[in-house]
């Protein structure tokens, strides 16, 4: 699809965002503002996210604790279409892949405000405790609100992370928490949360964590048809992060939020488990800090408005001491700004019909010790129109979203230009009144620009590369059910999707295997199925039982034209995988099962019986008792994971650890 082709398409997406809901407007009764929109009341225990055009998923607090989960890497493996691609241990890489667009294509929100990496495109998610976070959702295309940054809207899926909100019960003003985990590999893992109402409208939540372990584990390494017992080493990890939280609203009755973050680890990087060399001596030192806000305000009833800014700065140091130059080892340190700045505006026309513009700017820059480097500066402009009108049961949404960004290096007195469009539509509706039934779909059409790494990277990057361009099309339904008796409640959730992707950002081999170049070279082609099913039942007055599960089917296949691997699997792109989880609670105890399986796959794009990787399935259980003493609410917890010592890999020659424990106490004030 040309870019002429795609502005086309844009205008009419922009016509119907902005011009036809403004028509609308205009034959409306004046006064409507003053009467509130009809609310259908059902059980609360039922999701409000089946009314969402996008298919979206989302954990809360309760449900990650039974699932063994500590990082927000542990509890996305859970989501239907993920796969997590982690690289061992504690403190390993570990980066989100949805429906198999790759990392790039997934935005990360804290708070409503983008998480970047200019430099690779990919954050890790393992840098990001739950302790701190409300709740998980993960949207296919881009979250059902409209008044969002014009990020939100710029990528194939968003993970939104949303911080805990200080809960104040009866005249109380302080809250105090702690936490204690250890367990196999060292681990030593305190944690602190203080909340503080510091006057009616304003509180504060400070939270930090600490985490210690020498990471070290034994896995099986094989040659031929022997098992060797190898002992995993260098893949110790101490890091220290904290976040401060401001929160509050003012006179006028506007709400704002301040966060401040601060993340410092160093770790050991172990390294690829190949034969002969089953760790490296490599290092990692990271620091990373931002400080951001936003503003809310309803300044008439037929308007809102939102302003985010962010400062956000990175800082990495690797060494690699079995790497000698002139003066010495190899130590690499990068160096990345960011300056972020939104406004988003939503209009509400009338009961049926919203639209919103939202402008986004974005300034980053990256520093590096590497020789002939580019230290490149990127200025990006975002802006977004997007609309929906509700009529009866139907609810359908579009936008269009404009990208404009010049860069320029201090090597080079070329600068570089680019522009591009992009856009979706969907749809939600409810054909039957009396039953919880609602059928969606949606088509985006998306793009991503070039990371620094594609660009510039010493002998690797071309300033030549295109964008990378998405389609998405799906087609899905939810039905829920709320019963009286022994069900509680039942939700079924299915969606089929195609995706592709053309002008994939691929690196190939030059003159030499030493010499490679990015080009946009690749297509692919992604025809998956998702389905989940979930319910509640109530065992007798004391005890309930929890279940659900979820299962993906995916073909993702290349189609690069005159390619080696035309028609053949794209790598770690498994046919078959999903999860399962079981929790039962009776008085103050709760017991927990879960499981996650992924099938085979191929770790090159060669698909030869020697790029196989075989299927594996993880079992966990854990166990938990609570109890209030005093003014205090005590939790103490224990999880057995990996019960079964499976020896298995997420990323070939990463293995991944076999049967470990972990047991945590937590107070509450």
């Amino acid at each position: 699809m040309g870019l002429l082709f795609r502005i086309v398409v844009a205008k009419v997406v922009f016509f119907i965002c902005i011009v036809l809901p403004f028509s609308l407007f205009a034959q409306d009764k004046i006064g409507y503002a003053d009467t509130l929109n009809r609310v259908d009341v059902t059980r609360s225990k039922l999701s409000t996210s089946a009314r969402q055009p996008m298919p979206s998923q989302t954990l809360q607090p309760a449900e990650w604790s039974e699932m063994n989960s500590v990082s927000v890497a542990d509890a996305v493996k859970y989501f239907s279409g993920v796969q997590v691609r982690d690289y061992g241990g504690i403190g390993g890489l570990k980066t989100i892949d949805v429906r198999t667009l790759g990392a790039n294509h997934n935005s990360v929100l804290y708070d409503g405000i983008p998480v970047n990496n200019a430099q690779n495109g990919q954050v890790d998610l393992g840098n990001f405790s739950l302790d701190n976070i409300g709740s998980l959702s993960l949207y296919q295309g881009q979250p059902s609100t409209l008044l969002l940054p014009a990020k939100a809207f710029s990528s194939a899926s968003v993970l939104l992370l949303e911080t805990k909100e200080p809960q104040f019960s009866d005249n109380k003003k302080t809250n105090l928490r702690f936490g204690l985990k250890g367990g196999s590999f060292g681990v030593l893992n305190p944690s602190l949360t203080w909340e503080q109402k510091l006057t009616g409208l304003t509180s504060l939540r400070f939270n930090t964590e600490y985490m210690k372990a020498h990471g070290e584990y034994d896995f099986y390494f094989r040659r031929g048809i022997v098992d060797t017992l190898v002992r995993r080493e260098n893949s110790d990890i101490e890091s220290l992060r904290l976040e401060l939280g401001l929160q509050g609203y003012l006179p006028d009755s506007s709400e704002w939020k301040l966060r401040l973050y601060h993340y410092f680890s160093e770790r050991g990087l172990p390294g690829a488990a190949v034969d002969n060399r089953f760790f490296s001596e490599e290092r990692q030192l990271d620091r990373d800090y931002f400080i951001q806000g936003n503003w809310k305000k309803v300044v008439q009833p037929w308007y809102k408005m939102l302003i985010s800014a962010k400062h956000q700065y990175s800082y990495q140091r690797y060494s690699d001491p079995n790497f000698l130059i002139s003066d010495g080892f190899l130590i690499n340190t990068f160096k990345q700004n960011e300056i972020y700045l939104s406004m988003a505006n939503l209009f509400v026309l009338s009961e049926q019909v919203q639209a919103s513009i939202s402008a986004d700017y974005l300034h980053n820059q990256l520093d590096a010790n590497l020789r002939d480097f580019a230290y490149p500066t990127r200025n990006t402009f975002l802006l977004n129109a997007a609309a929906e009108w509700r009529w009866n049961s139907l609810h359908l949404q579009a936008n269009t979203l404009a990208t404009f960004w010049n860069e320029k290096t201090k090597t080079s007195t070329e600068k570089y230009h680019a522009k591009d469009i992009g856009y979706s539509f969907s749809m939600s509706w409810k054909p039957l009144v009396n039953h919880n039934l609602y059928i969606r779909a949606f088509h985006k059409s998306i793009f991503r620009a070039p990371t620094f790494n594609d660009m510039y990277y010493t002998f690797v990057g071309s300033t030549a590369l295109k964008p990378e361009y998405v389609d998405e099309y799906n087609i899905g339904f939810t039905w829920q059910k709320a019963l009286p008796g022994f069900v509680e409640y039942i939700e079924f959730k299915g969606d089929a999707y195609h995706n592709s992707i053309r002008d994939r950002i691929t690196a190939i081999p030059m003159n030499s295997l030493f010499r490679w170049s990015m080009v946009n070279l690749g297509k692919v082609q992604i025809d998956g199925l998702d389905i989940a099913l979930s319910g509640k039942v109530r065992i007798d007055r004391q005890s309930d039982l929890k279940a659900g599960f979820n299962y993906t089917y995916q073909k993702a296949i290349d189609k690069t034209p005159n390619g080696t691997t035309y028609n053949q699997f794209v790598p770690y792109a498994p046919k078959h995988s999903g999860a399962f989880f079981a929790s039962v609670s009776r008085n103050k105890f709760s017991f927990n099962y879960n499981a996650l399986y992924t099938g085979e796959r191929y770790s090159l794009r060669s698909n030869t019986m020697e790029n196989l990787m075989p299927e594996w399935l993880v079992q966990n259980v854990s166990a938990s008792y609570h109890t209030q003493i005093g003014k205090g609410i005590y939790r103490i917890s224990a999880e057995l994971n990996n019960f079964a010592d499976r020896n298995y890999q997420i990323i070939r020659s990463y293995p991944m650890p076999g049967m470990h424990y972990r047991i945590g106490l937590q107070v509450t004030f």
